[in-house]
């Protein structure tokens, strides 16, 4: 029942509104948060020079969960002249093959003498998977900062050493880091203790190397849409999504609406901006243009797609069909005026309105006044 005095009484034009219903618990899945890692030895990587065997580590990475990469700099028997060069040069290597994949969720900067040329050699090879830097490596974050580079965390830690930990997020200034790269919690005892549970969540964690369900979780709490629209027209979109997890999506995903009936489907691609999605409400609002389709009713869906197509589930009840969740119905006119073109500039759809600057009194107001007073 809707009441009198909400704002969905007050619309300038008809509107529908889908709310899901939110899950009482959770996805029971023991991997949600997890990540795994793949690593791989120099001296077994290149056993000679120049002759490279990295065939495991791709079928390594292409099985993992979360797959997060460790070069283990052990010296061959062939480099003894120049090793920091040589392995800079293995790292270039193993980018080269696994950097354009988009199946690591990170790889540790791992070197073998911690000079530049090997931290630059990670920075240049790995443009696409998240550099993680190990939280009490002081010297090798300051480079990483030097160079304008973002990175991520790798954060050891237990029920002994989490205070540790938490003098050097405050100490570096780190706490912010999560907002644009992952930070990787690897706990070093069987289960996470309290004290763990609690500032992985004040870290923003969003993978573990045990089980502690951490990472985002986008909820649907509404989405609102013109229930009538003209072929060709446009569709006024509101989404409020809720992200209840302990760190943003760092995977790139796009949403699509999707529209179908008997004899058609059409995809219409919705332009949030999801890269900058954090946690707490996330809202997009968007006028989009819709195909020049038969007019009829329509089943109106949206869902939620990593770059690989593959879907992202929602923490809702409802059931989805192919990724897409199912919203209601749409109806749409033949081609004529489209009145919603334009309708968000001089109204507010959330109920709030734009407030005027104060204009400068005019001359005879003022010397009104004066003569009054």
């Amino acid at each position: 029942m809707k009441c009198n005095f909400s704002l969905e009484s007050y619309e300038q034009y008809s509107t529908s509104v889908f709310r899901p219903r939110r899950l009482a618990q959770p996805f029971s899945d023991p991997d949600a948060g997890r990540f795994t890692y793949v690593e791989v030895a120099w001296n077994e990587g290149e056993p000679s020079r120049g002759a490279y065997r990295l065939e495991g580590m791709k079928e390594a990475i292409a099985a993992a969960i979360n797959p997060v990469l460790v070069l283990r700099p052990v010296l061959p028997l062939w480099a003894k002249e120049d090793p920091a060069g040589y392995f800079a040069a293995f790292i270039r290597k193993v980018g080269s093959d696994a950097d354009s994949e988009g199946r690591l969720a990170g790889i540790v900067i791992v070197a073998l003498s911690d000079s530049k040329e090997e931290w630059n050699a990670y920075m240049d090879s790995f443009q696409a998977t998240p550099l993680l830097a190990d939280l009490h490596h002081t010297a090798l974050i300051h480079h990483l900062r030097e160079r304008n580079r973002e990175f991520g965390l790798l954060v050891t830690c237990s029920e002994s050493t989490w205070i540790d930990c938490c003098e050097a997020f405050a100490t570096q200034q780190l706490h912010h880091v999560w907002r644009s790269k992952p930070v990787v919690l690897h706990v070093t005892e069987p289960s996470s203790g309290p004290s763990v549970e609690r500032e992985a969540l004040r870290w923003h964690a969003s993978l573990a190397n045990i089980s502690m369900e951490l990472g985002g979780r986008l909820e649907l709490r509404r989405m609102t849409y013109s229930s009538s629209v003209t072929s060709g027209g446009s569709l006024p979109l509101r989404l409020w999504f809720v992200n209840t997890g302990s760190s943003r999506l760092y995977r790139e995903f796009e949403l699509r609406l999707r529209l179908k009936r008997e004899d058609a489907t059409y995809v219409i691609p919705v332009r949030a901006d999801s890269q900058a999605w954090l946690t707490g409400d996330l809202v997009h609002n968007e006028v989009l243009r819709i195909p020049e389709v038969t007019e009829g009713d329509y089943s109106i869906a949206l869902g939620l797609f990593l770059r690989d197509g593959s879907p992202i589930r929602l923490h809702i009840q409802d059931q989805e069909d192919g990724g897409y969740y199912e919203a209601g119905t749409l109806r749409v006119e033949s081609p004529g005026e489209d009145p919603l073109l334009r309708i968000w500039e001089t109204y507010y759809p959330e109920g709030y309105y734009p407030l005027e600057d104060p204009k400068v009194p005019e001359s005879n107001s003022v010397e009104s006044d004066n003569v009054k007073s």
